[in-house]
């Protein structure tokens, strides 16, 4: 015998030697302490018939080897284990191995006796499109099924019927495949009878059967059996979905649908806090999929019952302190100017938006995400005013734009109460300022009605007497009323937003102010209103809270932030009278 027969015996050797491991993963390890992982990298030499031999060898039972569905079609996977992003694979892909390569492969095929190694390298022969390849996919099927019953692991057992499936159905071998299947279904029975607690082998095995187009005998009773032996809303939603697969008659999706449904409420049921707001929600969605108004009903009437105490969330409160010294010089815009005229102008446009500028908050939006990685790492999800989900993002976009509002709000807590201030300043220092002289000050605008001047003029007496409450209801829709005359002055078209929107209904005030940013209006104002009245990506959503009457009592500041706003939209005018004029401040 010569010295390269003697290399193969041996590595034929450590093949079957490995094979007595009791799972996968120890086999794998015991052919790696043969031949380590540094003898995979460089060139295939085959002038060094030892190294050839142990870098094939070592190849072949480092391939990652898995069953995936792609595109509604399970299929058998061979990858390597590192693949670089320029197209490098280690090992190589195994349609890409060179010939002699495959030919060891071949070889030690024919040497070796275990399950295991057979399985492997007539899996990978097929793979290559080497020799009989029909023959090597039947070997392969073959061994994979002797060996689920030799794997102690019950991931093994599961992952080594799939294969053998597979590569059956891949060369037609039908009674082969049928056989493979019967002894899926008697693994998913014994997992189910609780020999072991693995529900996801069951689950792994009971997907691809579902997929077959000739359902085996038993499936059914085997989802049935599932259904009852689990008790995770996440496995019965799963296996219902499942079985929904396999129904024909739309009488039986509708209950299927509504068990689903009911699945998700009756385990809300069982848990409170954040964890009850996450079942009622997946219901909800569950509902909306089904498309039956009934359920839709019934899930969204569980959810709007659920409110803020039964989150079981924490509040926290800071408070901090400025110098007098500072404090007066914050008050000097609006109480150095000759009148309030003067002031209310110095209130907007001194102080500039409350939310600060766009620059300011993506440095500190992004210094946030550098110093708090782990927040920024987990699936965030707002809730609104009524402790209901308002905005979860699902693009790097809709996240970008969440850590902006979530900045922008951290710093209104420091202004409004400033702002607020300011402007009680300014009825302090100037007096307060007669309702009619106000409407006749508010009426000069180029945006204002007298009607609209008169009720502006209205929520700034309702300020300045007492009544901040009644000023933040009654000067929210101001807002909105400033940027669509302004729109209507930049000959944007409010008629034409309205019927490319929602016939029959106004564009709302994101819209409104979308359009007005494209026209010019300044990008920290623009964000600083957004946020303010109607961020659904966070900020204080002032505007779109009291409409929906979620904001029982306001204060100074709410309100201070919304008059600011007001006299900013107000002093806006329009450069020329074309259609393509622009904002300016």
């Amino acid at each position: 015998m010569d010295s390269a027969d003697a290399q193969l015996t041996l590595i034929a050797s450590w093949i079957d030697e490995a094979a007595q491991a009791q799972s996968s993963h120890a086999a794998q390890r015991a052919l790696d302490t043969r031949i380590p992982i540094s003898e995979h990298a460089g060139a295939f030499n085959t002038e060094d018939s030892t190294a050839a031999l142990r870098k094939a060898t070592g190849w072949a039972f480092s391939y990652q080897v898995q069953v995936n569905e792609k595109e509604g079609k399970w299929r058998a996977e061979i990858r390597p284990y590192f693949e670089g992003p320029d197209g490098s694979a280690r090992p190589p892909h195994a349609a890409k191995t060179p010939e002699a390569c495959a030919e060891i492969w071949s070889t030690l095929s024919e040497m070796i006796v275990s399950s295991y190694g057979k399985a492997r390298l007539h899996h990978l022969l097929f793979e290559r499109r080497f020799g009989n390849v029909r023959n090597h996919a039947i070997q392969a099927a073959h061994a994979y099924l002797q060996l689920s019953h030799e794997w102690s692991e019950w991931l093994d057992k599961e992952e080594s019927l799939n294969l053998s499936l597979r590569l059956a159905r891949a060369v037609g071998e039908t009674s082969l495949a049928d056989r493979v299947m019967g002894e899926m279904l008697d693994l998913i029975n014994s997992v189910i009878s609780g020999e072991a607690d693995a529900p996801g082998v069951a689950l792994r095995l009971l997907r691809p059967l579902v997929s077959e187009r000739s359902a085996p005998e038993g499936l059914s009773a085997a989802l049935d059996a599932a259904m009852q032996a689990y008790d995770s809303p996440f496995i019965r939603d799963e296996i219902i979905t499942l079985k929904m697969t396999k129904a024909v008659n739309p009488e039986d999706r509708d209950v299927l649908q509504e068990q689903r449904v009911q699945i998700w409420l009756d385990a809300a049921d069982q848990v409170s806090g954040l964890a009850k707001s996450g079942h009622l929600k997946t219901a909800l969605r569950r509902a909306e999929s089904s498309g039956n108004p009934a359920l839709i009903d019934r899930a969204a009437s569980a959810l709007q019952k659920i409110r803020e105490e039964d989150l079981g969330l924490a509040s926290f409160r800071a408070s901090g302190a400025i110098s007098r010294e500072a404090f007066q010089q914050f008050m000097a815009p609006v109480t150095s100017v000759p009148g309030w005229r003067e002031a209310l102008i110095q209130f907007a446009h001194a102080y500039g938006p409350a939310v600060g500028t766009i620059e300011g908050t993506k440095r500190a939006a992004d210094e946030f995400a550098r110093n708090s990685i782990v927040t920024e790492l987990v699936t965030t999800e707002l809730l609104g005013a009524d402790g209901l989900p308002r905005f979860s993002p699902q693009n790097d976009t809709e996240k970008r734009e969440m850590q902006l509002a979530r900045q922008e709000s951290f710093v209104l807590q420091t202004t409004a109460p400033l702002l607020a201030h300011a402007l009680h300043k300014i009825a302090e220092v100037h007096g307060i300022p007669s309702e009619e002289d106000l409407a006749e000050y508010f009426s000069q605008g180029p945006l204002s009605t007298p009607d609209l001047a008169a009720s502006i003029a209205r929520c700034f007496i309702r300020y300045w007497t007492g009544d901040p409450e009644g000023a933040t209801f009654s000067v929210a829709p101001k807002i909105e009323a400033l940027a669509r005359n302004l729109v209507i002055d930049l000959d944007a078209g409010v008629y034409r937003l309205q019927r490319n929107e929602r016939p029959g209904q106004y564009p709302g005030l994101g819209v409104l102010l979308n359009v007005l940013r494209e026209k010019g209006l300044n990008e920290s104002w623009y964000r600083n209103i957004l946020t303010i009245c109607g961020n659904p990506a966070g900020g204080w959503n002032l505007r779109n809270d009291l409409a929906h009457g979620f904001i029982d009592h306001a204060g100074s500041p709410a309100a201070a932030l919304l008059l600011q706003c007001v006299v900013y939209l107000w002093t806006l005018g329009a450069k020329g009278e074309a259609s393509g004029a622009e904002v300016e401040g």
